[in-house]
């Protein structure tokens, strides 16, 4: 049994209610000076045919500020002592957030065998895994929820970070209190072994909670993965499919450099780096695949 029936009844989380604000009219040049500004700072990008899928995000922002142009938003964003702040608040509006328990799950069961097999081969180590873009932590907690049940934590050492770039977000992961919709694909008696029900709340079990820390970082810094080494899998999914080309090569490049010679690389399924770069190569299993090193 399943939350498939809880979960269509709840809204899905992250609308903005932007239909609500009048709309207004974002010119090619205003289009332009903050599609570039937006891109430079966070690697997300807007196709030419998304002008007005812009617009309507940025006119939430613009009403709640009390500014009337967009030229005068990108100032603000640009200039504006308060700036930093007001980009903050934009950037998680640009994307929808959608993550839930147990998604994708075919690539992380993968994982959890890779790293068995690693523990069979090398006996106990020591493990790094980091969940970039990893939202309201879903799916860190997932990793971790089935690390418990492979009975991994009771032979080896494992370090899971959660990176994001959206601070209340973040306070969301680590709170890890949870609505019905993010157990959507977990099974009830997954829920009932990691979970305690408090009204409309599903808190994670404690000892699941602490095997996860979280992270502010933007993925685009290449100063943020410098910090991390010999990493065994970084999962980075559904999130290069709001990035351009140009975005996704820096970045995979900083993972590159972050992960150990025998790492592994976790994509979401609709997202390919076959055109993008060679630096790394696709290694296809049962109904999924993942990307390893080339060249080691």
């Amino acid at each position: 049994m399943n939350f498939n029936a809880i979960k269509e009844t709840e809204a899905a989380p992250g609308a903005t209610g932007e239909s609500a604000y009048e709309e207004k009219v974002l010119s090619e040049f205003e289009f332009r000076l903050i599609r570039d500004y937006i891109h430079d700072y966070c690697g997300i990008f807007f196709e030419d045919a998304k002008i007005q899928t812009l617009a309507m995000r940025l006119s939430s922002r613009m009403t709640v500020l009390d500014i009337g142009s967009f030229s005068e938003y990108y100032n603000y964003l640009k200039f504006h002592p308060r700036g930093g702040d007001e980009t903050a608040e934009l950037i998680p509006r640009l994307t929808n957030n959608e993550t839930y328990f147990f998604r994708e799950i075919n690539q992380i069961s993968l994982l959890v065998a890779r790293l068995k097999e690693k523990i069979k081969n090398e006996g106990i180590v020591n493990f790094k895994i980091l969940s970039c873009g990893c939202s309201s932590g879903e799916e860190a907690y997932t990793l971790a929820i089935m690390l418990e049940e492979a009975k991994i934590y009771d032979r080896c050492k494992i370090d899971i970070t959660g990176v994001d770039i959206d601070g209340k977000i973040l306070r969301k992961a680590n709170s890890a209190e949870f609505t019905a919709y993010s157990l959507r694909s977990t099974s009830r008696e997954t829920a009932d072994r990691y979970f305690l029900r408090d009204g409309e709340k599903y808190l994670l079990d404690e000892r699941i909670r602490k095997r996860v820390r979280f992270m502010h970082g933007n993925m685009v810094d290449q100063h943020l993965f410098r910090m991390f080494k010999d990493v065994d899998a970084i999962l980075c999914r559904n999130v290069f499919i709001y990035f351009s080309d140009s975005a996704i090569c820096r970045t995979v490049e900083s993972f590159y450099d972050a992960l150990a010679d025998d790492g592994c690389l976790l994509l979401g399924h609709s997202e390919s780096l076959a055109r993008i770069t060679d630096i790394f190569i696709t290694e296809r299993h049962k109904n999924t695949m993942i990307y390893v090193k080339s060249g080691t």
